[in-house]
């Protein structure tokens, strides 16, 4: 099983990354396959790269939240979310209700 969680990994990657400028699609897909693997550090510094490149990212800004919560900081997390649901992000709400103060 965790052959082939290495396997997406490394055909995400190589995908996303082997055709020119990164965008912040990619990184947000990278973001997800890193999330998906637990390695949440590098999920969070690949989303906020596509947050740099696009700053009303919404999908970005609630992804990184939820990595975030997995390393227990859910100050950074409820920031996170509530700047996704203010770009419209409707699920991060949600998310904010159950985790947030």
């Amino acid at each position: 099983m965790k052959i082939l969680k290495l396997f997406v990994l490394f055909s995400l990657l190589t995908a996303t990354f082997s055709f020119g400028q990164k965008t912040a699609q990619d990184y947000n897909t990278s973001g997800l396959a890193k999330y998906k693997l637990q390695d949440n550090s590098g999920a969070i510094a690949d989303f906020t790269k596509a947050i740099e490149l696009e700053p009303d990212n919404a999908k970005a800004y609630y992804n990184r939240g939820s990595a975030k919560a997995a390393l227990k900081d859910l100050d950074g997390a409820c920031l996170d979310w509530s700047k996704a649901g203010e770009l419209g992000h409707s699920g991060a709400y949600d998310l904010i209700k159950q985790y947030c103060n």
